[in-house]
């Protein structure tokens, strides 16, 4: 399963055919570099009718460095920067042989006559013209078959997470493959998370602030300059390979957080005029303009640049990489600042732009998972847009994990917001019946679970005066054991609440930091702690390996269907009902109490939800600082006791689950998180045995 049609370096034995795309270019020349880079050697191109630049050459081997020199116009006001006196690395390329060495000299400007080859990653060929080899990796177009609702989203970064890994080999940490190894394979399946979803993965650009004299990096890796390639920090596309092929033999998914909305290749004019690729091959093609105006780029990520998705280069590019990456086993993408990638170049948005084609492509054809940002970086929100045109895309949530922390600081007048994240967002699918929301957590972009109700906002080591960042201020917390309660409590709100949990890496083993937004940093402030546990945060960690294990367990739970408030006909209750503290059913006014920071809510296991099948639940959280408010407890919807099982005012589940009589009470304790469960009765589960090996029986006829 190749790429189609081939662009880049397609090698064989006999020959190797490289493959760029230029319409504005009159000239361009493959240069191939020795090993050392001391000599090159120049080949032209030749054009077809669709502006595809080609040559085919013999005695080619893999590790081949190479680059393109593109000529033409120079004519900022045209939006046109051909210059051959700089090399340009192939969009298309899987390696590049290393990193970028110093961005700030003047060889990377785009607007004078110095070689900048010296300073240019080379493109590498590679000898793989297919990506299918079921020998080496038996895995890897094996993808797990895990529905929406039950997936649960660990986001990390490859070298943050790894590094101090001390149950791996040495060369491994900080590796992409250190995550095929079986000790990282294990711990996820023991945290309970089935879809690692790595930070930006592709070769990057140093960011324009970045202070190489305070050991600055672009560490995150947002400033992408090739789509295609491994950054060779992490490794190699084979490596990529080696780590989809072993999560996929354990059951595992994997997404990659990618990044079409700009390239790190900056502005049009000034010092940060450099040029690594796009900009040199065909600039008009690769990069909106600003409005009309074709001398500057257009600028809504805030980073310097928009690419153009609605050019052909753009959407080529784009279209291609979605076959490349479904070719290559991987099972979803998330579309970092989404809402950009689908604006014109005056800022509008295209519900039918090249975009949201390329994404009904990737849902409707290649059947892979597709998640969006629906926002723009300087001000837009499209929530709803993307899930609304395309089916089964689903959207982050930029609320909920500010929400949730604002909750559980004690911030008064939230309980519409919080019961709309618990039952479902008003974001729906183009079906109108499920939720289209990724239900962030913690998420890269600030505040850590525990950071957040331990520290303040410091963004001071990354040199820009504290601008930078979420301004996320919640309540810090008095002692340990709020701290911990209220991270417990945190965990608990976002993987039970409807829509899709997602977690950071580190947040399970407690990690950290002042510094909310460390895209710069690349030292042991940000990375994960793998020493022994202190008790506080072995707590959390079997906590969020439990919560976890428990939603995968109750349908009523891991089924983004969203509640409609019905009454359920076989029990005569509502799917969700939201109640008092008299155990009385919330009234419109109680919903505007402004003092009020408790909600209690009833969801019925009998509804289509929980597949008819589940148990009932009472659930109590609570966002108060200093009063334990009493609930009395109401009768399940199925008649029967409540069992306590999990309060996070008590360390969370319940080692001896403790049995409630209806018209009883429970004191719900500050900052905490309760479930009560009434379970099915012997009759029930017999019947829903009894229905499963029907169901069973009736499949094995089948086959």
């Amino acid at each position: 399963m190749s790429l189609s049609p081939k662009m880049g370096a397609a090698y064989t034995p006999d020959s190797t055919k490289f493959s760029v795309f230029s319409e504005h270019a009159q000239k361009i020349e493959l240069c191939l570099f020795s090993a050392d880079e001391k000599t090159e050697k120049r080949i032209p191109l030749h054009k077809n009718e669709d502006n595809i630049w080609s040559a085919e050459v013999s005695d080619i081997r893999p590790g081949q460095k190479y680059g393109y020199r593109a000529y033409g116009e120079y004519n900022p006001e045209k939006g046109l920067f051909f210059n051959p006196h700089k090399l340009a690395v192939d969009p298309y390329c899987l390696d590049v042989s290393g990193e970028i060495k110093d961005w700030e000299n003047d060889y990377l400007c785009v607007d004078n006559s110095l070689d900048s080859a010296l300073y240019v990653p080379k493109s590498v060929v590679v000898e793989e013209n297919d990506i299918r080899d079921d020998i080496k990796y038996p895995y890897l177009h094996h993808k797990p078959q895990i529905p929406w609702g039950k997936n649960s989203i660990f986001e990390t970064h490859v070298r943050n997470f790894t590094i101090r890994n001390f149950n791996l080999p040495p060369a491994e940490r900080g590796k992409l493959i250190a995550f095929a190894h079986p000790f990282m394979l294990e711990y996820f399946i023991d945290l309970g998370v089935n879809n690692i979803e790595l930070m930006p993965i592709t070769p990057t650009c140093p960011g324009r602030h970045l202070q190489r004299a305070k050991g600055q990096t672009d560490n995150w890796g947002y400033n992408p300059y090739c789509h295609f390639a491994v950054n060779p920090r992490y490794g190699t596309h084979e490596d990529l390979k080696a780590v989809i092929n072993a999560l996929h033999s354990r059951g595992i998914k994997l997404t990659l957080d990618v990044v079409f909305n700009h390239t790190g290749e900056y502005e049009t004019q000034g010092y940060y005029n450099r040029a690594l690729s796009y900009k040199l091959l065909d600039s008009p093609n690769y990069y909106l303009s600003n409005g009309d105006d074709k001398s500057n780029y257009a600028n809504y990520t805030g980073c310097g640049n928009n690419f153009n998705l609605n050019a052909k280069g753009g959407q080529k590019i784009l279209h291609d990489f979605l076959n490349y990456a479904n070719a290559l086993g991987v099972d979803g993408l998330r579309f970092d600042l989404g809402g950009d990638n689908a604006l014109n170049q005056y800022g509008q948005f295209q519900d039918n732009g090249g975009f949201m084609q390329e994404i009904r492509y990737a849902r409707e054809v290649l059947d892979m998972d597709i998640m969006v940002e629906p926002w723009s970086a300087l001000g837009g929100n499209y929530s709803g847009r993307f899930a609304g045109q395309v089916k089964d895309v689903k959207e982050w949530s930029d609320r909920r994990h500010k929400l949730d922390a604002e909750f559980f600081s004690s911030h008064g007048g939230l309980q519409g917001e919080v019961a709309t994240q618990i039952a479902g967002s008003a974001l729906i699918d183009a079906s109108g019946k499920s939720s289209a929301v990724i239900g962030t957590g913690r998420t890269h972009d600030g505040f850590s679970l525990v950071g957040a109700f331990e520290h303040y906002k410091d963004t001071r080591p990354n040199g820009e005066e504290g601008r930078d960042g979420s301004p996320d201020e919640y309540r810090k917390s008095s002692d340990r054991d709020e701290l911990y309660r209220r991270a417990v409590s945190n965990a608990a709100f976002d993987i039970l609440s409807k829509g899709i949990p997602f977690m950071r890496a580190g947040d399970e083993r407690g990690y950290s930091s002042p510094n909310n937004n460390p895209y710069c940093i690349d030292d042991e402030t940000v990375w994960t702690d793998w020493k022994e546990l202190t008790p506080e945060n072995k707590t959390l960690f079997l906590n969020i390996k439990r919560l976890n294990a428990f939603r995968q367990k109750h349908p009523i739970f891991n089924s983004i269907e969203l509640y409609t408030g019905q009454i359920v006909q076989e029990n005569g209750c509502k799917d969700i009902t939201w109640l008092r503290p008299d155990k009385q059913e919330m009234t419109e006014q109680d919903w505007h109490t402004p003092y009020a920071k408790t909600l209690a809510y009833m969801l019925n296991g009998k509804s289509p939800q929980a597949g008819a099948k589940d148990d009932d639940f009472l659930i109590m959280v609570s966002g108060e600082d200093y009063y334990t408010v009493e609930y009395n407890l109401p009768e399940p919807p199925s008649g029967g006791k409540w069992n306590l099982i999990f309060d996070s005012s008590e360390h969370g589940f319940i080692k001896e689950e403790k049995v409630f009589e209806q018209g009883k009470s429970y004191c719900l304790k500050p900052f905490s998180y309760v479930i009560f469960s009434h379970r099915k009765t012997k009759e029930d589960r017999q019947k829903q045995n009894s229905e499963l090996l029907a169901l069973h029986q009736h499949k094995g006829a089948q086959r």
